[in-house]
C-alpha cells in the first residue's frame, strides 16, 4: 500500500510543479513609454520618451528636455538593429553621427528568468498585480537584472540593472510609465537625409541601454 502512495505522489509532483509555475507573459511587440532612469554612478535622474519595435526590431529614445539642467546637450538615440546601425542626433541642432547598434534583445522575461514574487502596487481601488523575475540562480544572490511585468498585459513596470554585482553605485533603476499601445507615429524611424552619410563616430553603441 505504502509502494502505491509513493508511486501516486511521484507521478502528482510533476503535475502540481506547473500548476504553481507562474505564467509567463509576453509584452507587447510595439508600444511608446516614458522612462524615469536613475543612474547611481553619475548620481543623476534622466527621462526618456522610447518607442519600441519588436517586430522590425528598431527603438528610438528621446532625452527629455529639462530646466534643471541648463546648457545640457539633449540627443535622440535611432537604434536599428537589421541595419546594425544606431544614429545619434543633437536635438538642438540636429547633427548626426552614427556607431554599430547592439544585438537586439527582446524587452520581456528572458528564458532562463527566476520568479521572485508576484505583488499588488497601488492603494484599495486603484491596483494593479505585478509579477517580478530575475536571472538569479535558485539560492543564490548573484542577480544582475530584476524585471516586474503588470499581470493583465505584461507592460513593463521596472527594471534595475546591478551592472556591478551587488554594487549599488554601478547600477540604474528604469521606471516605465504613461505607455501607449502600438506605434502613435511611425515617422520617428524615419532615419534624417544627413544621417546615412555621417561618418561612423566609434566603434562601440552609444547607447548601453535599452
Amino acid at each position: 500500500m505504502k509502494g502505491v502512495l509513493v508511486c501516486l505522489l511521484l507521478a502528482v509532483l510533476p503535475y502540481l510543479s506547473l500548476a504553481q509555475e507562474p505564467r509567463r507573459c509576453i509584452v507587447p511587440p510595439q508600444f511608446q513609454t516614458r522612462v524615469a532612469q536613475v543612474d547611481y554612478a553619475s548620481n543623476s535622474v534622466n527621462r526618456f520618451l522610447w518607442v519600441y519595435d519588436a517586430v522590425n526590431k528598431r527603438q528610438v529614445v528621446f532625452e527629455e528636455l529639462s530646466e534643471f539642467t541648463p546648457g545640457k546637450r539633449f540627443y535622440e538615440y535611432l537604434i536599428l538593429a537589421n541595419e546594425g546601425i544606431e544614429y545619434k542626433i543633437d536635438l538642438r541642432t540636429r547633427n548626426c553621427t552614427k556607431a554599430p547598434a547592439r544585438p537586439w534583445r527582446d524587452i520581456g522575461i528572458p528564458e532562463n528568468a527566476t520568479f521572485v514574487n508576484e505583488y499588488t502596487l497601488g492603494g484599495p481601488g486603484e491596483s494593479i498585480i505585478l509579477q517580478e523575475w530575475s536571472d538569479a540562480v535558485p539560492l543564490h544572490h548573484n542577480a544582475r537584472r530584476y524585471l516586474a511585468f503588470t499581470l493583465n498585459n505584461c507592460y513593463i513596470s521596472h527594471e534595475d540593472i546591478l551592472a556591478g554585482g551587488a554594487n549599488l553605485t554601478d547600477s540604474i533603476s528604469n521606471r516605465f510609465y504613461d505607455f501607449v499601445e502600438g506605434i502613435e507615429n511611425p515617422n520617428v524611424f524615419v532615419v534624417p537625409p544627413s544621417c546615412p552619410k555621417s561618418p561612423y563616430h566609434q566603434r562601440q553603441p552609444f547607447t548601453t541601454w535599452p
